[in-house]
């Protein structure tokens, strides 16, 4: 693989989180997407995203597990040092 190959690559595996997210705009997506047609290494990242957002989106915790779960990050995170709305 080339550098400009390898940048291009990063480039994109940069953007795959915001494409599926739908954040990117319409130039950015187009292009995204025609580079996982043609690069298997950036497609198999992107399949990996993929299937860990379907996964997140089809757990389905109790109400109280979540809760304590929010609980739980919420005290991790501000231990860490980051402001954290409650």
């Amino acid at each position: 693989m080339t550098e400009t190959n390898w940048q291009n690559c990063e480039a994109i595996v940069r953007r795959l989180w915001p494409h599926l997210d739908g954040r990117l705009p319409e130039s950015d997506r187009e292009r995204v997407t025609k580079h996982l047609e043609l690069c298997n290494d950036c497609r198999s990242h992107f399949d990996f995203a993929k299937a860990f957002l379907d996964a997140v989106r089809s757990a389905s915790p109790d109400e109280h597990t979540s809760e304590e779960l929010r609980q739980r990050v919420i005290v991790a995170l501000t231990k860490e040092g980051f402001a954290v709305e409650k």
